[in-house]
């Protein structure tokens, strides 16, 4: 293999493998479709080590000389199209129906699937709040209070997201504005269940990707990408928990409270 094709396919597996975390891709996800794509590429000698945020790899060029590669994945979202499309790229290129340039423009194509739309998300937001209070025994008013929760929620995050805040002060936020409104409506409606509301909407901020891959990981041996995403999950949960303490502590300081 000469020099540029080697440097070529090098580049194709760490974008793959970026692509794959970058969009909420298992860690031993994007190191097993790094490694079919370099025997698919014939790239000799091919070693990597994937973190949760970070490729370590190397290889040997034609001319017997060590190459090695770093890439940092600050960035996490969840995008499982753009992950299902990198991985029918991996399993075309093993089947030897892709060539080099092939795979790169499909690797381009699967990168540049859209996201969902923010009306999209808002949407989600305000359905899946309004179905988690349902789940929890809630009735009508507890469901349109949930859906509200859920609306605020979508816009904090989004706004904030815009601004790129951090994600634990987002979450405080979210979560204390989430817990007002049904304070507030409780104040006029004292037949609402406030728990209920609060925690259907609350539900929609749960770390649950990243609660499930910390302890995939570790069910795989990576331990320490399954800490990693454990302790995000927690820290998470932790800031849930701060925005709806702060609420109530406020809700109590102004009187709202009885107790």
């Amino acid at each position: 293999m000469d020099s540029e094709r080697f440097e070529e396919s090098l580049d194709l597996i760490l974008d793959a493998g970026q692509a794959l975390l970058e969009n909420g891709g298992e860690v031993f996800r994007a190191q097993q479709t790094m490694e079919i794509m370099a025997r698919s590429l014939a790239v000799q000698n091919f070693h990597v080590y994937v973190l949760t945020n970070g490729i370590f790899a190397s290889a040997r060029a034609g001319d017997g000389a060590g190459v090695s590669r770093i890439r940092h994945v600050p960035l996490v979202s969840i995008h499982l199209g753009r992950v299902e499309a990198v991985n029918e790229l991996s399993r075309e290129l093993a089947g030897g129906q892709l060539d080099l340039d092939g795979a790169r423009r499909k690797l381009e194509d699967a990168r540049a699937l859209p996201q969902t739309s923010p009306r999209a998300d808002r949407l989600a937001c305000v359905v899946g709040s309004a179905g988690f209070a349902f789940l929890f025994g809630g009735g009508m008013l507890e469901m349109a209070v949930a859906a509200l929760g859920g609306l605020v929620e979508s816009l904090i995050c989004q706004q904030f997201g815009k601004r790129r805040i951090n994600r634990i002060f987002t979450d405080i936020v979210a979560a204390c504005l989430n817990t007002l409104c049904a304070l507030v409506v409780s104040g006029f409606l004292p037949v609402l269940d406030v728990n209920t509301a609060t925690i259907g909407a609350l539900m929609v901020l749960t770390p649950g990707v990243a609660l499930t891959m910390g302890i995939r990981d570790i069910i795989n041996a990576d331990y320490l990408s399954g800490a990693i995403r454990l302790l995000d999950a927690v820290l998470i949960a932790g800031s849930i928990a701060c925005g709806v303490v702060l609420a109530w502590l406020a809700a109590r300081g102004l009187g709202a409270l009885p107790w």
